[in-house]
């Protein structure tokens, strides 16, 4: 019998974990079946995704259900089912576990797996694919090391996860994942061979996917440890990044010590805020100290050396606007180089969903299940927020614009919210859909020039500047051209060796690795200047200086 495991990724760039649990559970229990994984994307056609399955000539198919797939996988289900009736399909994943009667009346599905599925595939296997229960409740399971020969052939430089512990400690209500288990964790040893194996597949990103990496500050601390060991070794490479989701008020002192002494670029971090509504967070049941969690996190912020991703969710109980954009302010204080502005999806089988009626939630009814509005916010005011998470993205996630966002706060006392929300606003009014990042730039450029205090020529600069250290191409938006002959002297100068701005310069300014821009503000003109040959791994940045004009210009004689 063969069997295919599918996973059906939201992007080319994941990977999947799940389908490679079950493929290493079925080697461990050395059954006569052949298993085999096939990995795609939701981008794909499902014709395509159909053709390839069946070419693999398989008798049963395994899905792994995400709320990003599953409305992929129903369909794909369908057409196999029909164009074969013998072929067994069974589901397994969040999606599938908590939805399972729904799933076999609109789905030809053959058995559903609801929790861990190693064991679980294990007893599939062993029982030839003929047991009689159709809801298989998957066992608490042993570890099954997922990174086979197998795994590493079809990675190609993925991105790839990695999981030492399992479970979740808390209890949010608007998650599935601490609903029925404590954390475990794995053995150390075996992961910290798994580390290394990764680290040196040839990805460049190692997401840690324990669902609080932190949750023993002890244990984390010591893989902390020791992939700075291995790094200062050299047994890790320099353009690896190791990303974990954390509880940072979890962090101790001694802990959050030993991080500032990490290179720059070698860990991510990314921390959910949620709310900051003391009602809300007791009604989801997330317990954390906010006032240590927000110290920890600008202490983190303020390291410089950690790149730091922080989450917020609209669409709470007892979060109505005002109370969401005053969070949205108390969190950009932090300093986060990612503010993400999420919106609440009510999950099957999550208590926030049991607890539907209570809160008035009206929410789409397919995947993802994202909330229309509650009893504490409407629906035109979730809008209101998209706009302004689309200027989010675009400004501050994007790190395009640090000098411009900076500039513009200073000058009109307007609060973070209020500007993105405004942003976003006039994109909406003025029709803009998709824009180019020239086109979006152009409209920054108008919009923001509009508001008190703002002086379009200092904006231009400002604006300039954060395109010559963001942007390898050393080109200017169109909307910041000025046409100024006095650049060809700024090229001959820099090729000149006496001129000493960066290491190798003159080398540098020959392949084109310097960009530059004039300035016309502040007192006197002056150029800015990026050396691109090498990055800030945490601000996306490329080192730069700020000299007078003058320096470049050709001496007259007296």
């Amino acid at each position: 019998m063969k069997i295919v495991l599918a996973s059906i990724n939201s992007k080319y760039i994941h990977s999947s974990l799940g389908v490679w649990y079950l493929h290493s559970a079925a080697k461990a229990a050395d059954t006569a079946h052949t298993v085999e994984v096939y990995e795609s994307t939701i981008n794909n056609h499902i014709d395509d995704i159909v053709a390839d399955i069946y070419n693999l000539a398989p008798d049963v198919v395994g899905f792994s259900c995400y709320i990003w797939n599953i409305e992929y996988v129903k369909k794909i289900t369908e057409c196999l089912k029909k164009i074969n009736p013998q072929l067994k399909i069974f589901f397994g994943g969040p999606e599938a576990g908590f939805d399972a009667q729904h799933l076999f009346k609109i789905c030809d599905v053959d058995y559903i797996i609801k929790g861990e599925g190693e064991q679980a595939f294990i007893n599939l296997l062993k029982n030839d694919f003929t047991v009689a229960e159709k809801v298989i409740m998957a066992p608490v399971t042993e570890y099954f090391n997922p990174y086979s020969e197998e795994y590493f052939n079809a990675l190609k430089g993925r991105i790839v996860y990695l999981e030492t512990s399992r479970g979740c400690p808390f209890h949010c209500a608007f998650c599935l994942s601490g609903r029925d288990e404590n954390v475990r964790f794995f053995d150390m040893d075996v992961s910290k061979q798994n580390i290394l194996k990764l680290a040196n597949c040839g990805t460049q990103t190692v997401k840690f996917v324990d669902r609080t990496f932190n949750c023993n500050d002890k244990r984390a601390r010591e893989i902390f440890e020791f992939i700075y060991t291995q790094r200062t070794l050299g047994n890790i490479p320099e353009n690896v990044v190791f990303h974990c989701e954390v509880e940072a008020d979890l962090f101790t002192q001694e802990t959050l010590d030993y991080l500032k002494t990490m290179p720059k670029g070698l860990f991510q971090f990314e921390a959910g805020l949620q709310s900051f509504n003391p009602q809300t967070l007791k009604a989801v049941d997330r317990r954390h100290n906010i006032e240590r969690l927000v110290h920890n996190l600008k202490e983190i912020a303020q390291m410089k050396n950690i790149h730091l991703h922080i989450d917020l969710i609209a669409g709470l109980p007892y979060e109505d606007y005002t109370s969401f954009t005053e969070g949205f302010d108390l969190a950009f204080e932090i300093g986060a180089e990612v503010i993400q502005l999420g919106f609440l999806k009510l999950l099957n089988g999550s208590p926030l969903e049991a607890e539907k009626e209570k809160h008035g939630y009206k929410y789409w009814s397919y995947p993802p299940y994202q909330v229309i509005c509650n009893n504490y916010i409407g629906y035109g005011d979730l809008l209101k927020l998209k706009l302004a998470e689309d200027a989010v993205e675009r400004i501050y996630n994007s790190n395009r614009f640090p000098n411009t966002l900076k500039y513009v706060l200073n000058v009109t006392n307007m609060s973070p919210y209020s500007l993105f929300c405004g942003m976003g606003e006039y994109c909406d009014k003025i029709g803009m859909q998709s824009p180019s990042l020239d086109t979006y730039t152009a409209a920054m450029l108008e919009y923001l020039s509009l508001l008190n205090g703002v002086d379009k020529a200092q904006l231009r600069d400002e604006m300039a500047k954060d395109r010559i250290i963001t942007d390898r191409t050393g080109k200017l938006y169109h909307c910041l051209h000025i046409a100024d002959e006095r650049m060809k002297y700024i090229r001959i100068a820099l090729n000149n060796v006496d001129m000493d701005i960066f290491e190798n310069q003159r080398e540098k300014a020959k392949q084109g690795k310097i960009g530059f821009a004039v300035l016309y503000t502040n007192g006197q003109e002056q150029v800015i200047l990026a050396d691109y040959t090498h990055i800030d791994k945490v601000t996306a940045q490329y080192p730069h200086r700020i000299m007078p004009l003058e320096i470049f210009m050709p001496k007259t004689e007296e």
